[in-house]
């Protein structure tokens, strides 16, 4: 070793600069302060925030929205793994805004829905982003799949639906001539969005307060408590072995979506519990020429099975697909948690749902199901004799291939799916918050769970209005 000293430079090149205005307009005030900070410490990659978000989906980002809206102070960041927000769930489903039907009344997953609905549309419209209040017709295509009808009637009215109206096979004529129903429900307040575009609108709110910024390619690996009863974050850009970057942060919330179990299991939760099991929902796309076959969106009465309520046509209003109406979503198991092509496979995801009774509990139930939704998969005659029996005049030569999505999803004991979303409170000596379950409608309902979640920060961290 050379005798020579060493010497060290007081700075980087850049180091402590000035705020840089294209960097401000590009990822916010925020970002650009903490970039022009002299102390390694204490600049981007080793930053302090009052509450980190794990998670940059539409929930995450609802989350984000609605403490800023009651805490306007308050320095929190984003954390999400994928180079952009919104990229998995957000952004690959089917872009429908629920109206409330589905739901156990009562149910958080109710009250969320109706009132996520309307807080949807609102902003929308006041953010002039594309939006339609297009309706729906869920069709029963016999008399016995009639009292699926009059039960989501019901359940709607108790859960405080505007509108709904039980329809006879001619009066869906009228309305749909292309639709072979024996009876329907009409849902007007059905609509359709891009949730995709509702996150980049939502992270672009954010960093314009100057309090809250968004950490793209930064995946969770590890969460640890801090001397001083704080939050380490350790992470970094996925597969990459550095740089290490650190957040340090006084509460966390994680909304992790097809990762939220590991995610809690990270910060202390119980992984044990609420498992996820992840589903790929394949959609196809009438050709442009067809594209106008119904003009709302066509569903069928649900299934029973515990999974997605099956195959439909949905007109869409996406700004990266276009004008479309697609039709699906299947809802066949993967074998991986991003596993958007049938071959697609992760040894860890496989392991997890083999070591999971509440799946196997579910597969068990719904034997029959299970197998024809991969069978549906796999053949594209299979999966549209599933569209036919809505609307029969469909035919393959109308249609062609379109996106696919993964879904996640919640088993409990005994193999049925978590009907309600599922937070995980008081989590690492009460610092973290882990929402668990958030399936559909949680597009939809997400402004609302925003007030949530809120909600449960408040009251387990004493935050004063």
């Amino acid at each position: 070793m050379s005798g020579q000293p060493l010497k060290l430079w007081e700075q980087l090149p850049g180091e402590g600069g000035e705020k840089k205005a294209g960097l401000e307009k590009l990822l916010g005030s925020l970002r650009a302060s903490n970039f022009g900070e002299p102390s390694p410490y204490l600049t981007v990659g080793h930053d302090h925030f009052d509450l980190a978000i794990v998670g940059g989906g539409i929930v995450g980002l609802a989350t984000a929205r609605e403490v800023l809206k009651r805490h306007p102070h308050m320095k929190l960041v984003v954390l999400e793994k994928e180079p952009e927000v919104a990229g998995q769930q957000t952004g690959h489903n089917s872009g429908v805004i629920h109206a409330g039907l589905y739901y156990e009344p009562g149910s958080q997953m109710a009250h969320t829905c109706v009132r996520g609905a309307a807080l949807m549309y609102e902003y929308c419209e006041n953010n002039q982003l594309p939006v339609e209040r297009c309706g729906k017709l869920i069709v029963a295509c016999n008399k016995k799949e009639h009292k699926q009808v009059e039960k989501l009637y019901q359940q709607g009215v108790a859960n405080g639906v505007e509108g709904l109206e039980i329809l006879n096979s001619e009066q869906v004529s009228q309305l749909e001539p292309n639709v072979k129903a024996y009876s329907a429900l009409n849902s007007p307040n059905t609509g359709i969005v891009n949730y995709w575009l509702v996150g980049q609108c939502i992270a672009n709110e954010l960093r314009k307060t100057g309090y809250a910024d968004i950490k793209t390619s930064f995946e969770a690996k590890k969460f640890e408590k801090t001397d001083d009863g704080k939050v380490r974050i350790i992470g970094g850009e996925k597969i990459m072995k550095g740089p290490r970057i650190e957040v340090i942060a006084k509460h966390v919330i994680t909304c992790g979506g097809l990762y939220s179990d590991r995610l809690a299991g990270m910060t202390g939760g119980d992984d044990s519990k609420h498992k996820v099991v992840t589903f790929r929902g394949t959609y196809y796309q009438l050709k442009p020429e067809y594209r106008t076959l119904v003009k709302r969106n066509i569903y069928p009465v649900p299934s029973g099975g515990g999974i997605p309520v099956g195959v439909h046509f949905t007109p869409t209003v996406d700004v990266r697909r276009g004008h479309q109406t697609i039709v699906g979503p299947g809802a066949c198991i993967t074998f991986s948690r991003e596993g958007y092509q049938f071959f697609d496979f992760n040894a860890r995801d496989v392991l997890s749902n083999i070591s999971n009774s509440a799946f196997w509990s579910f597969v068990i139930r719904n034997f029959g199901l299970s197998i024809a939704e991969v069978y549906r998969d796999l053949s594209r005659s299979a999966f549209l004799k599933s569209a036919q029996r809505l609307v029969p005049v469909l035919t393959e030569e109308m249609v062609e291939p379109s996106f696919a999505g993964v879904m996640a999803q919640v088993f409990e004991k005994g193999g049925k799916s978590a009907g309600d979303f599922i937070v995980e409170r008081k989590v690492m000596d009460g610092l973290v918050l882990n929402v668990r379950n958030a399936p559909s409608p949680a597009c939809t309902a997400s402004l609302a769970i925003g007030e949530m979640i809120a909600d449960c920060a408040e009251e387990d961290w004493n935050w004063k209005k």
